[in-house]
């Protein structure tokens, strides 16, 4: 055959391979892509499948038992829709009743509380339904045809808001239990009842997705890229030439620099396993040179942590003329353990015989410690590094599984802290981060392994012991926690004094299951509150329930007011801008001589609930435009003054009576008063919300939306509703130096109002950071304890002289 026709039949040889390459590492490429993507969906898939059971679980065990009945109070309603069922009520007593909470009722306040903790919306549904909330949507309405077809259960991936997320539904059949309540609707035992579905959101999975299948496109074109210069490197040499061959061999330099560039690691041996290549970046990896590599086995390198089937799977594959690609824990020269992922490729001759296996080697140490962050930030409390109120109710009821079955008692411990809102109205939060965290370190010493110390939230603490004989050595655990806090923490050159109330249970004693003990312990930490706090208590049922909180803070509240129990203190409102006051906050404080210095947070709900709030909220009014008119008598005018009303206050039908009478009765200028009001106020009855807010705009008062967009945000409320401001919530600002996510969400909300012709304002302002962040996303009011705290109206004034001076 003449050479130039052999050579073009190489040559034609040649392009086939190369070809045939290309279209395995794409086959690959999208095979691992297609893999990685159902991964993905399979993680999120089994998440919402998880939700889905520990529902039906709760389902199927309260139905098992009719129900349950609970003491009616203020939370606890007899549920309007069964009140057909005849002994849906019981009293008990002369003053008390039991009233029947069905499984629907329950899990669906579940479901709410593990919405607002974790994110994850749940429901209940059915084609027939006593409660209008458990009507269907379109997407429902479809899954439950779907299911009604014998189907175990329906997922789709659907939109919302333009972000994608899984939704799933699983059915809910009749249980002879369930007829007491739902016998009406003619369902008979066994039959499709209804179903419980819930929404997981994809954008945490998505992240995860995008740079796998990033380092996936990466690997993969850099395997292409030696493939190809390999193939064309044994192709040429088959051409002869000497002009080839130089070629070849310069092609083959160029190759070398490439692969030596690489920012993976490179590693190409024989058929036995011997090295006879490495790049730069292996060595880097593994801090071996080449001199201690080249000639020796890759199994220098192995960590003795994998399973042997896996390398046999390895060599069964890669020896068959295949691909393998996995993960390995390897060891470095140092002893230092890592993980790697591995793609390892033979590399055939003319003949197709196996000649050598060329490895990229990618270190993904950085990827697993995320994952471990990601695993972290679910079972653990980010600040104390203590594990969070989720791990606390996993650990809770093993431990309460293997006390049953070894017979065996333990104490539940509730831990509150006295007076910590103090420590962060007077020292700030940065030094309440600190003592938080230096009690987690003092806790962990107590417990030392032994027992199980959790951070439930805010600055309540748990401990679950480990197993004891008697009461006296849970005792102990107790006294130890309160040596402990007799020492006084150094935080920023501060002796910080701290004391606690702390409720115990007992297993089996006071319940025998995880809801009871934690009531039980919660309601004797109530119970050491009221006397006097700085003690401990059992809870003792004998004795009856410890005195209501709520009815001693209503009590009390009713009292204090038009007392020097209430007063109020006024936090500034600052323009970085301009350099200039422009009004201030109202706020208000409680300090009681029986409960100590109550938190707004902790009385305003309970004044809320019982309308004392309307009372209440016409004397912060009052009292607020009397105390501004005397200031400005001081400073020569009159400041402006943001005032909150509760969606209690704007209900009330004399609401705009109340407010014109107390501008009226102090002289106060209608248009120097802002009234702050939460997105929920407006959507209950907009068109009576509308109406209100008009009327009080004409004599010049203005309105404002408290902690925007953390309700119902929405551009057809702006549009509705006269509102001049927007407060920009602290949650958003907290983080605005760290997190891009709520940068975007701040940028967002000043945008839309910038559009509208509304201001922003930002509330919690605590660093220059901040500051610098919200300057420039031209937000340029401000208020928090960087420019300055909630002042006495002395302080006010002093504020005043020291701004004119």
């Amino acid at each position: 055959m003449p050479n130039a026709r052999k050579t073009a039949l190489l040559s034609r040889y040649l392009l086939f391979f190369i070809i045939g390459f290309m279209l395995l590492v794409i086959s690959s490429l999208v095979w691992n892509i297609h893999n990685t993507n159902q991964q993905i969906l399979q993680l999120a898939t089994q998440e919402a499948k998880t939700n889905l059971n520990k529902d039906l679980a709760f389902r199927l065990w309260a139905t098992r038992h009719g129900g349950a009945y609970l003491v009616v109070d203020k939370n606890t309603q007899p549920i309007p829709y069964l009140a057909h069922i005849k002994d849906r009520d019981i009293n008990i007593s002369n003053t008390k009743m039991l009233t029947l909470y069905n499984p629907a009722k329950m899990l669906r306040e579940v479901m709410n509380d593990y919405n607002k903790l974790y994110g994850v919306k749940a429901r209940i549904t059915g084609k027939i339904y006593m409660n209008p909330e458990n009507a269907p949507d379109a997407w429902e309405s479809k899954a439950l045809d779907i299911l009604s077809k014998g189907k175990k259960e329906y997922a789709e991936i659907i939109q919302i808001g333009g972000k994608r997320y899984l939704r799933m539904m699983q059915p809910m059949y009749m249980e002879q239990g369930c007829m007491k309540c739902h016998a009406w609707t003619g369902i008979p035992v066994g039959g499709l009842r209804g179903a419980t579905d819930v929404t997981i959101p994809l954008e945490g999975y998505r992240v995860i997705e995008r740079n796998a299948v990033t380092k996936l496109i990466f690997t993969h074109l850099l395997l292409w890229i030696i493939g190809i210069g390999i193939i064309l490197f044994l192709g040429r040499r088959l051409i002869g030439s000497e002009k080839a061959v130089e070629t070849n061999q310069q092609r083959l330099q160029m190759l070398s620099q490439a692969l030596e560039q690489s920012g993976n690691g490179m590693i190409i041996t024989n058929t036995h396993g011997v090295i006879e290549y490495i790049n730069k970046a292996f060595t880097a990896i593994n801090g071996y040179t080449k001199k201690e590599l080249i000639g020796k086995k890759p199994n220098l390198m192995r960590s003795d942590l994998n399973s042997p089937e896996l390398y046999k799977t390895m060599w069964d594959t890669i020896s068959s003329g295949l691909t393998w690609r996995g993960e390995f824990k390897n060891q470095k020269k140092n002893g230092t353990i890592y993980w790697c992922l591995e793609t390892i490729s033979p590399v055939f001759d003319d003949d197709g015989k196996i000649t050598h296996y060329i490895g990229v080697i990618e270190d993904i140490q950085d990827r697993k410690h995320a994952e471990e962050h990601i695993q972290q930030l679910v079972l653990f409390d980010p600040l104390t590094k203590l594990p969070n109120r989720h791990f606390f109710r996993e650990r809770l009821n093993a431990k309460i599984l293997e006390s049953h079955e070894n017979e065996k008692i333990f104490g539940l411990i509730y831990i509150d802290l006295d007076r910590f809102k103090m420590v962060n109205d007077s020292l700030g939060h940065s030094v309440g981060d600190q003592l938080l965290q230096n009690l987690a370190d003092r806790f962990t010493q107590i417990c030392n392994g032994d027992h199980f110390c959790v951070r439930l939230g805010g600055d309540e603490f748990a401990i679950i012991t480990d197993f004891s004989d008697s009461k006296d050595s849970i005792e102990a655990i107790v006294h130890s926690v309160l040596q402990m806090m007799k020492d006084p923490f150094f935080i920023e050159q501060n002796d910080i004094y701290m004391t606690a109330s702390i409720g115990i249970s007992l297993y089996p004693h006071d319940g025998d299951d995880a809801e009871t003990l934690i009531k039980a312990a919660d309601m004797a930490m109530y119970g050491a509150k009221l006397k006097g706090k700085n003690t401990y208590l059992f809870y003792e049922p004998t004795n009856g329930d410890f005195a209501s909180e709520t009815l001693i803070i209503e009590n009390g509240l009713r009292k204090a007011i038009g007392t020097d129990e209430l007063f109020l203190v006024y936090q500034p409102k600052y323009n970085t801008l301009d350099k200039r006051f422009v009004g201030v906050e109202v706020l208000i404080r409680w300090n009681s001589p029986t409960l100590g210095f109550m938190s707004p947070a902790r009385f305003i709900p309970i004044a809320e609930e019982t309308d004392l709030i309307i009372t209440l909220g016409e004397w912060i009014l009052r009292e607020a435009l009397s105390q501004m008119m005397l200031l400005s008598k001081s400073i020569g005018f009159v400041p402006n003054i943001s005032v909150n009303l509760s969606p209690v206050q704007f209900r009330n039908r004399h609401l705009n009576e109340i407010i014109t009478n107390c501008l009226h009765d102090t002289g106060f200028p209608a248009e120097k008063l802002e009234l702050e009001i939460t997105e929920g106020a407006l959507v209950d009855n907009p068109a009576l919300a509308i109406e209100k807010m008009n009327l009080l705009t004409q004599h010049g008062i203005t309105f404002s939306i408290d902690d925007f967009g953390t309700g119902y945000s929405s551009m057809s409320y702006l549009k509705k509703f006269p509102v001049s401001t927007l407060k920009i919530d602290k949650s958003f600002v907290d983080d605005l130096a760290t997190d891009p996510h709520d940068r975007a969400i701040v940028q967002a909300i000043i945008t839309l109002a910038d559009s509208l012709g509304i201001k922003t304002i930002a509330e919690g302002t605590e660093t220059i950071e901040q500051i610098a962040i919200l300057n420039e996303l031209e937000c340029f009011t401000i208020q928090g304890y960087w420019h300055s705290r909630p002042l006495s109206y002395p302080d006010l004034v002093e504020y005043f002289r020291k701004t004119k001076s």
